[in-house]
C-alpha cells in the first residue's frame, strides 16, 4: 500500500483506518498514464508451477503485517501497545510504506515522564509442553536518530497459564547493540554511502518452554531509556511479526562428517544434487526427475553448508502493491498477494530452474517518486538456470574498476532469495548506482524491473545475520555459485578478513561451503566482481521458455 492511498485501502476484508501518519504523505507517486506498458500477451506459468494460495499460508500470529485495525482505530488487531508507541505508516517520506509500530525513542507520547514502550501480541493454539521451542522474528527500522540506554532495545517472550492469567516468568533479548553494529559496519552500504545501517532488518530470538502449564505466549519488541536528541527521525520501527515452531537445537537436522565427505544428520532427506536435499512428502523414496518446490513445501528444501538452512521458506510470496504494475504493464490499485513469487524446479539432479515475478518482499521507496526516478515495480517473469554443482571457470575474467571489459553485463547477474534480480555496480550511463536507490540498495530500470546494487539487508535469511559467525545465505550468482552476507567470522567481515582474503570475483573457499561469493559493504564490487563459473545462456531469456 503507498501511503498517499492509505485511507482507501482495504485489506484482510478490514478498512484500515486509525493509522498516524510518521511523515506527510509524499509528492508525486502516481504513475503517469500510458508511460509503462507490460508485454502485449502474458505468458502463463503451467500448471505444475501454480500455487493454489489466496492469502499467505495462517500462522500463530493473527494480523503479522499489522495492516487491520481493532475496535481501538488507534491500534492493529491482536496487539496491544504500551507508552511511547503508536500504530503508523513507517519509514520517512518517499517510501512506499508497511504498517507497523513507531516506538518513539525522543518522544514522551504519553505523557509519562519517561520514554519507553513496547508493541505485543498474546498467542495462543500453539502446541505447548516443556522442551518446545520456536522461533519470534520481526522485521525492524532503527533510524538515524533512534538511541537508547544500554540494553535498552529488546525483543521480550512472556509466559503465562490457566488460559493467560497466571505469568510464568520470561525471556528478554537485546538487539540495541545489533543497531550500533549495523550502524558501523555499514554505514557505507546506503545512498551515496552513507546511514546503510538504517535499513530495514530481520531480528530474531530462539527459546525454550520451561513450563508444561504454559498455554499463552506474549511475544514483542519494547524499548527503555529513550535518549535521542530529537522527536523527529529517532523511531524504531517494528512490523511482520513471525512465530514458528522449531525443532530443538539437540533434534535439529545437521551436518555429519561421513567417510565420503559431509551429509545431513536426518537419514530421511533425498539428496536433490549439489548442496541441496528435500525431506521427503508422504510415499517419496527417491528422488523425482522433477521437484517443484513453492511456498507450499519450502519448508522441506535444505541446503547444506556447514549448517542445514531453508533459505527460501519465508522468501517465496510477495504482495504486488497498490502503485506497482503487473505483468501486462497495469497500475495496480489494492494490494494483492503473489503465491507464486517464487517458484523452483529441480531437475534431474544436476539443474535448479528459478521462477520469479521479481516482487520485493519488504518495503521500498515510492517509485515513481520525487527523488527516486520516473520508473515503477513492476511484475516480472524472470527464468534462471542455474547448475546444481557450479564449477569455477579457468577462462573467467573479473570486471576491471568501470566494467569496460563487460565482465558482468547489464541486466540481472544473480537473484536474492526473495526473487528479486542482483545487477552489477553500474547503471546505465556506466556510472555507479549510489544514488535513486532506496534503504534496502534497490530501485528499479526503465523497464520497470526492481533490482539490488549492494548488500539488500532487508532479505530475509535463513537465519538472523547478528555478525556473530558466519553470515547466511542471500541468493546466488546466474553462474551457480552462492552469495553469502558481509560476515565470515564473529565481527569479521570478509572485505576485511587478511587471512583468507577474497578474490577479484568476491570469492573464497572454506571446507563448508566451497567456493562462494561474499557482499562487500562500501567496497567495490559490492555484490560479485564477475562470474568466477559459467552462466547458463538461457538465464538471459525473459519469462518461460516457450513450448516444442
Amino acid at each position: 500500500m503507498r501511503i498517499s492511498g492509505m485511507l482507501a485501502a482495504v485489506v484482510f476484508s478490514a478498512v484500515v483506518v486509525g493509522l498516524a501518519s510518521s511523515q506527510p504523505p509524499p509528492g508525486g507517486g502516481k504513475v503517469p498514464p500510458g508511460k509503462f506498458k507490460g508485454p502485449k500477451e502474458a505468458r502463463e506459468r503451467p500448471d505444475a508451477l501454480k500455487v493454489d494460495l489466496t492469502e499467505p499460508p495462517a500462522g500463530l500470529i493473527q494480523n503479522p503485517r499489522l495492516m487491520a485495525k481493532s475496535v481501538d482505530p488507534k491500534i492493529p488487531a491482536g496487539y496491544a501497545l504500551e507508552g511511547d508507541a503508536a500504530w503508523v505508516w513507517c519509514g520517512a517520506s518517499g517510501e512506499d510504506s508497511a504498517a507497523g509500530v513507531a516506538l518513539y525513542s525522543g518522544k514522551d507520547v504519553n505523557p509519562d515522564g519517561s520514554r519507553a514502550g513496547a508493541v505485543t501480541q498474546r498467542v495462543t493454539g500453539f502446541a505447548g509442553g516443556v522442551g518446545k521451542w520456536f522461533r519470534f522474528t520481526v522485521r525492524g527500522l532503527a533510524e538515524p536518530g533512534f538511541a537508547v540506554a544500554r540494553d535498552g532495545l529488546f525483543l521480550r517472550v512472556e509466559y503465562f497459564g490457566k488460559q493467560g492469567t497466571n505469568p510464568l516468568d520470561g525471556v528478554t533479548q537485546r538487539i540495541d547493540h545489533l543497531v550500533e553494529r549495523d550502524r558501523a559496519d555499514l554505514a557505507a552500504n546506503g545512498r551515496y554511502f552513507k546511514n546503510g545501517g538504517a535499513v530495514w532488518r530481520t531480528y530474531a530470538i530462539e527459546f525454550r518452554l520451561p513450563f508444561a502449564e504454559i498455554d499463552t505466549l506474549a511475544v514483542g519488541v519494547g524499548f527503555k531509556g529513550g535518549l535521542a536528541k530529537a522527536e523527529t527521525g529517532s523511531e524504531f520501527y517494528v512490523t511482520d511479526f513471525a512465530l514458528t515452531p522449531i525443532p530443538a537445537p539437540a533434534d535439529a537436522p545437521t551436518v555429519v562428517k561421513t567417510a565420503a565427505g559431509p551429509a545431513p544428520s536426518l537419514k530421511s532427506l533425498v539428496p536433490l544434487g549439489g548442496r541441496w536435499y528435500y525431506d521427503p512428502d508422504p510415499g517419496m523414496t527417491e528422488r523425482p526427475a522433477t521437484l517443484v518446490v513453492t511456498a507450499k513445501n519450502a519448508g522441506r528444501l535444505y541446503y547444506m553448508d556447514g549448517r542445514l538452512s531453508n533459505p527460501f521458506a519465508e522468501n517465496m510470496t510477495a504482495w504486488l502493491r497498490e502503485g506497482h504494475l503487473d505483468l501486462r504493464g497495469n497500475r495496480v490499485d489494492k494490494d494483492r498477494f503473489l503465491p507464486d513469487n517464487v517458484v523452483l524446479e529441480f531437475k534431474d539432479g544436476k539443474e535448479l530452474i528459478v521462477h520469479a515475478r521479481n516482487i520485493p518482499n519488504h518495503p521500498t521507496a515510492l517509485f515513481p517518486g520525487r527523488g527516486a526516478g520516473p520508473n515503477a515495480i513492476q511484475e516480472h517473469d524472470q527464468t534462471y538456470y542455474l547448475p546444481l554443482t557450479p564449477v569455477r571457470n579457468p577462462r573467467a575474467a573479473a570486471m576491471d574498476k568501470t566494467n569496460a571489459n563487460r565482465a558482468l553485463p547489464t541486466g540481472p547477474i544473480g537473484f536474492a532469495v526473495n526473487g528479486v534480480a542482483f545487477f552489477n555496480p553500474f547503471d546505465m550511463e556506466g556510472s555507479e548506482a549510489i544514488d535513486i536507490l532506496d534503504r534496502c540498495c534497490g530501485h528499479p530500470t526503465p523497464t520497470n524491473m526492481y533490482h539490488y546494487h549492494k548488500y539488500p539487508v532487508c532479505v530475509k535469511s535463513p537465519f538472523a545475520d547478528d555478525g556473530e559467525g558466519h553470515s547466511p545465505l542471500i541468493g546466488f550468482a546466474l553462474d551457480g555459485f552462492p552469495l553469502y552476507g558481509p560476515y565470515v567470522a564473529k565481527g569479521l567481515m570478509a572485505k576485511d578478513d587478511t587471512a583468507t582474503p577474497l578474490d577479484a570475483f568476491n570469492m573464497r573457499y572454506d571446507d563448508d561451503r566451497g567456493w562462494h561469493y561474499h557482499v562487500t559493504p562500501g567496497k567495490y564490487p559490492y555484490l560479485i566482481g564477475g562470474f568466477a563459473g559459467t552462466p547458463d545462456p538461457r538465464s538471459a531469456r525473459r519469462g518461460q521458455p516457450k513450448g516444442p
